[in-house]
């Protein structure tokens, strides 16, 4: 089996970059995905939350070009969804954060981004069921809202597919081999012979990159989610809130759920390593509680009338500086192989982005339009890190 591009990773990050590659004119990249279906691995497992808020100015960039792409997902995909709802975003607060906030907003204000601060009476017109107290200021972004991960992908996936891509499922990469013009890549499915390749493999990167000889700084860390019923009087579409004071975020999901995770730095920072095959999917009695007693002081009315109901925990593959790694390997000895890896909870709502800026690189051997070099994986070695302002996992 010959290919001119082959994308290893059929989550959402893999399913944009070879939608993007077919689109873009190769006539026959090739999806491997080692899980029975595209998105059957830690994309399935997203809150899938499409948000511009980062601290990072080249961050925020894509995730506004991506917030578009997610809001515009059926037009530019005529027959496909990303199952996308727009929901707004507040933002609690707390003094320690006010200043970074307000030079944020004076950075998206330059970018056209729509953020700012609103009093907490704007706040509770916005969302009456959320308590304010706790915060020291209160900031709205209407351009917020979610998607379904699983359909996000497979629209990708069924879109290249239609103008020349082929996806194969249940397809482990064993190895991956030089051979002249290019790579052969065996795998559980056969043999792939591929002039180029793309690494979309996430929190699998590690024995990949082990294979090949590269060491990768990413730990793959366990972040669980709680899922509460909502009673009537919180029912329908409302904004999701990212919580400061507690290091928390609350998405009100469809008409009756409200999925809950943390934010805390110290979740990434101190966390063990998680074995991506083995590792316990679950939530425990004293992860629920922590999250329940959160909600209860976000919105009080979870305290009286809401009720857990389930819950279940996902991966991050977090690189130190918690932002992605997109890099072509020459200078490792593999020409032609790039990689798009550790992207630290932020894979998702960047994904529309990340398959339109790879299949660039790939088909056009450069970027234009803004500088990617800085997420190249030297920066670990030269010290030139990506820090986000704020002290959260996860918000960038």
């Amino acid at each position: 089996m010959r290919t001119e591009v082959a994308v290893v990773g059929g989550g959402s990050t893999g399913s944009s970059i070879l939608y993007h590659l077919a689109k873009g004119g190769s006539p026959n990249p090739i999806l491997l995905e080692r899980g029975p279906g595209v998105a059957s691995g830690q994309t399935s497992r997203s809150t899938a939350l499409v948000r511009t808020h980062y601290s990072v100015p080249v961050v925020a960039k894509m995730a506004l070009l991506s917030y578009r792409f997610f809001r515009d997902f059926g037009r530019i995909l005529p027959g496909y969804t990303a199952g996308y709802r727009e929901t707004g975003l507040l933002i609690g607060v707390d003094e320690r954060s006010e200043r970074l906030v307000a030079e944020n907003i004076r950075m998206f204000k330059s970018m056209r981004i729509e953020s700012d601060f609103v009093d907490k009476q704007a706040a509770k017109r916005i969302e009456p069921l959320f308590e304010t107290g706790d915060f020291s200021s209160i900031v709205y972004e209407p351009n917020m809202g979610y998607a379904e991960p699983s359909t996000t992908a497979s629209s990708f996936a069924a879109a290249a597919e239609g103008i020349g891509a082929r996806v194969l499922t249940n397809t482990s990469l064993l190895r991956i081999n030089r051979i002249a013009g290019g790579y052969s890549l065996s795998t559980t499915a056969g043999e792939v012979e591929a002039q180029k390749v793309v690494l979309a493999t996430g929190v699998w990167s590690g024995p990949v990159f082990d294979a090949i000889g590269i060491k990768l700084p990413i730990k793959p860390v366990r972040h669980p989610v709680a899922i509460f019923a909502r009673p009537e009087q919180f029912s329908g579409v409302h904004p999701v809130v990212f919580d400061f004071c507690r290091s928390a975020y609350y998405k009100p999901e469809g008409q009756s759920l409200l999925f809950v995770g943390s934010m805390e730095a110290e979740l990434d920072a101190s966390s063990p390593p998680s074995d991506p095959d083995r590792y316990d999917e679950g939530i425990s009695f004293d992860e629920v509680e922590k999250y329940s007693e959160w909600t209860a002081k976000t919105y009080p009315i979870m305290a009286t009338s809401g009720r857990y109901e389930r819950g279940y925990s996902g991966l991050y593959d977090n690189t130190p500086d918690q932002q992605p790694i997109i890099d072509e390997l020459t200078d490792h000895g593999y020409p032609g192989v790039h990689c798009l890896v550790g992207l630290s909870g932020h894979g998702f709502k960047l994904s529309p982005e990340f398959g339109r800026l790879m299949a660039s690189l790939v088909l056009d051997g450069k970027f234009d339009d803004y500088d990617v070099s800085v997420f190249g994986l030297e920066r670990f070695t030269t010290g030139k890190l990506l820090k986000s302002k704020y002290s959260l996992s996860t918000v960038g």
